[in-house]
């Protein structure tokens, strides 16, 4: 899809996404007007594991493979995100590379948010900043529960995982 056939960004779809939730009206207003509308193709990297991250997106059409490198060098594919899933949010809390690989499974309409459209809450709205971030930390928190709870499923104890150098 060329750039100028794409739709504009959807307010009732930013109020329905778990991450926009609660954000004042004013807000969504604002951040419709700074997020980025971008298509995928099918199989497009959208971005690679170990790619420098300034950005998160938000799934508005379509589906997202998300694929990490295994030690032998083959990928596994950890998840498929679909509408109103959000990707890439873990980089703008721990400012690190990205962690996996994110590839279009169909033409996908993707929502872009910047870091730095980010920091500017930071600036100008602390309490909107504040709650965003929370509602970011809240879905790595339920990520993190899931992942948690297969481990255990699996029966696989991952020693030293909660220690700051087992990054």
């Amino acid at each position: 899809m060329r750039e100028d056939e794409l739709p504009p960004v959807d307010p009732a779809f930013l109020r329905e996404t778990p991450i926009f939730g609660s954000l004042p009206e004013h807000v969504l207003t604002q951040l419709v007007g700074v997020i980025r509308v971008v298509s995928a193709e099918t199989g497009s990297q959208i971005f690679a594991e170990g790619d420098v991250a300034r950005c998160m997106f938000v799934v508005a059409e379509g589906a997202l493979e998300i694929c990490k490198r295994r030690r032998n060098g083959a990928d596994f594919c950890l998840a498929v995100l679909e509408r109103g899933a959000c990707v890439g949010e873990m980089s703008l809390i721990d400012i690190q590379s990205r962690s996996a690989t994110a590839r279009a499974l169909s033409t996908t309409l993707l929502y872009v948010l910047n870091q730095a459209e980010i920091a500017k809450l930071y600036e100008t709205d602390l309490e909107v900043y504040v709650l965003l971030i929370s509602n970011i930390a809240r879905e790595i928190s339920r990520r993190l529960r899931f992942a948690d709870q297969l481990l255990v499923d699996l029966g696989v104890a991952v020693q030293g995982a909660w220690t700051t150098d087992a990054v």
